[in-house]
């Protein structure tokens, strides 16, 4: 199956029958600057079935809507966060108005999978705009359309939840 992104993925809210669930992928990878909490830390708030102040979580935490809860990919609960082990994200970046596409490592090693990588670059060619990949370690990567991904230590501060 080729795969792109649906053009609801820029939109700011869930998309129809979906909710997180059990997932928590946010929680791992954003930093929430209410929460003192540093992005690729878990959440103290964290539990095994979901955020256990979900209810009651911050502003931050209810604004970001992942792009599989945005209706941007398919519905289908393997391309949950959790369970793909990738969380996109995609905005429009304040310094020129363009949307920004991003990917960040929720399992370890998941980027380096053969499979991840297909569904990357097809995302990618689809799109035709490029992906920035946060992995695990801190490592950051640009895969841009028909081209190799490429190291993007200069791509400026990570996104943060406010």
């Amino acid at each position: 199956m080729t795969v792109g992104l649906r053009g609801s993925a820029l939109t700011e809210a869930a998309a129809p029958g979906r909710d997180c669930g059990g997932c928590t992928a946010c929680c791992t990878v954003l930093a929430v600057d209410e929460l003192r909490k540093p992005m690729r830390y878990a959440c103290p708030h964290q539990a095994a079935d979901g955020c256990r102040i979900y209810a009651d979580r911050p502003h931050g935490c209810r604004q970001f809507h992942c792009v599989w809860l945005r209706g941007g990919l398919p519905a289908e609960e393997d391309w949950r966060p959790d369970r793909l082990g990738l969380l996109f994200d995609q905005f429009v970046r304040a310094t020129d108005g363009q949307p920004q596409l991003t990917a960040f490592e929720v399992i370890p090693g998941a980027l380096s999978t053969a499979a991840a990588k297909q569904l990357l670059r097809q995302i990618v060619d689809v799109g035709g705009q490029e992906l920035m990949l946060f992995y695990r370690d801190g490592s950051v990567a640009r895969l841009v359309p028909d081209g190799p991904a490429t190291n993007a230590d200069s791509a400026g501060p990570l996104p943060t939840v406010h």
